[in-house]
């Protein structure tokens, strides 16, 4: 590779990989985890509700700091929900040891929490453990088959948790207004407090229950700031870019505050670089995007927005993409993801990366072990790299992650690809993050235990596409 300087002048080798780790020591590990943190206490984040409308306002504060220029976009409409408050308690009859009437003994089921779509509901309930018309009805998964002449109140879920059984995990119910009763997941301990409960109360154990939910057709906002070139580059733009809701609907720390929390680390890095006069600016033009809602937004840009930034400006084409999803934390081992490595149009920018990697293992800031992948699905790099756009083009479409999902699984290598730095062998061991979807997924959980991967991953994501970008015109 061959970097420019300010002054435009070509650097030698010795002096690239300095100018590299200048660029990449903008990145700040510190202010990524203050990011996640922030987004965090904003909400779940979730497209077309009031928190997903407050992270919104927070990017486009965000990247205004950064001194780049920003859009708003409003996506089209869509079923979305948000669960703002909620209360589950247990109360069961206890005899008293004087023998004079009884006692009420209250079990606060604090790991309570709602599933997606789940309506807004209030009352109480008898607590069963087989779905009777107008009870409190505790399973271990969900598995009622809707009746709308006798549904129970509510469900409480307690064999739906993570692997640890700590924090439910949260999944959603059909995306619509009219779901007869909410659905509340419970950690594995409070599951068991309740079956104890009912089998020593003294009488029938009453469930009180409140959720504020509003569930609603609105439109996700999404976030894309725009960082131009330096003068006489190339035309066309790269896009950085991860989803802003936290997708389940709990916390989202992981899953995917990291991922916004990384697209505004290289954006900020990329700007101060700029305004310090350590380069002229990028290659070819940056965007920086965080979708409203996971997929659903994402693809109304490919499809609605993509040709122009503003009204009047002439129309860029789009060069490749790189998203980050589950970016700030692995349960297993410190390691970094990219994927996939088995789509050819991808062939050189992974290598790009991997070149990047090679260079700098070993120095501050960057990763010691790291693995390419194929393909996995499920995240907004797929709907760029599945469409007819990227496929007719050969455009690279990537994804960089610290985790995938919520337990680890092994993939096969793909052939002739580097697969595992830290083994030789024919398959990739995936790492996952044992809070994923769940209620658990807050930053003391994730990434306040881990920053340092956000940090890998803007680094790595940063200087690769920089190197890439540098010899489109030669390729």
């Amino acid at each position: 590779m061959v970097a420019a300087s300010a002054a435009g002048q070509a650097l030698d080798t010795s002096e690239t990989l300095q100018f590299e780790r200048a660029l990449a020591g903008l990145v700040s590990e510190e202010r990524a985890v203050q990011r996640v943190r922030e987004l965090v206490e904003l909400g779940p984040r979730m497209g077309g509700t009031r928190s997903g409308k407050r992270a919104a306002d927070y990017l486009l504060r965000a990247f205004q700091e950064a001194r780049i220029p920003t859009r708003l976009y409003e996506d089209p409409e869509t079923w979305c929900h948000e669960e703002r408050a909620w209360s589950v308690s247990a109360h069961a009859p206890q005899a008293r040891s004087s023998g004079a009437g009884q006692a009420e003994q209250t079990v606060q089921l604090s790991s309570a929490w709602p599933w997606g779509f789940s309506p807004a509901a209030e009352g109480s309930a008898p607590l069963t453990l087989a779905p009777q018309p107008g009870s409190a009805w505790l399973s271990e998964q969900y598995r009622f088959h809707l009746s709308k002449d006798e549904p129970p109140a509510l469900m409480l879920i307690d064999g739906g948790t993570t692997l640890d059984g700590r924090f439910p995990v949260i999944r959603h119910l059909r995306a619509r207004a009219d779901n007869p009763f909410p659905v509340f997941g419970l950690s594995r301990a409070d599951g068991e407090r309740l079956r104890a409960l009912a089998a020593t109360s003294e009488g029938p154990v009453e469930v009180r229950y409140a959720l504020d939910a509003v569930i609603a057709r609105e439109r996700p906002r999404t976030v894309v700031a725009q960082l131009r070139a330096r003068p006489g580059a190339r035309k066309g733009f790269m896009l950085f870019c991860a989803h802003g809701d936290s997708d389940a609907g709990g916390p989202g720390a992981n899953d995917n505050a990291s991922g916004v929390a990384i697209v505004l680390e290289i954006a900020s890095a990329w700007s101060q670089a700029i305004h310090d006069g350590l380069v002229e600016g990028p290659p070819c033009e940056l965007r920086f995007a965080v979708w409203g809602k996971e997929i659903h937004s994402s693809r109304a840009y490919l499809n609605e927005h993509l040709d122009a930034l503003a009204p009047g400006e002439a129309p860029a084409p789009l060069l490749g993409v790189v998203n980050f999803d589950q970016a700030g934390f692995g349960s297993g081992a410190d390691q970094l993801f990219i994927e996939p490595d088995d789509l050819p149009a991808n062939g050189e920018l992974v290598r790009s990366l991997l070149a990047v990697l090679d260079d700098h293992t070993g120095h501050e800031g960057f990763p010691e072990r790291w693995a390419t992948n194929g393909s996995l699905g499920g995240t907004d790099s797929y709907v760029f790299s599945d469409s007819e756009r990227f496929q007719k083009k050969g455009l690279p479409a990537l994804l960089l992650y610290s985790s995938a999902w919520g337990t680890p699984r092994d993939h096969p290598r793909t052939p002739e690809q580097r697969g595992e730095s830290w083994h030789e062998r024919d398959l990739v061991s995936i790492d996952h993050d044992v809070h994923y979807h769940s209620s658990g997924d807050v930053p003391e959980n994730t990434t306040d235990r881990e920053p340092w991967n956000m940090a890998w991953c803007a680094r790595v994501a940063l200087l690769g596409v920089l190197r890439w970008s540098e010899g489109l015109d030669e390729r």
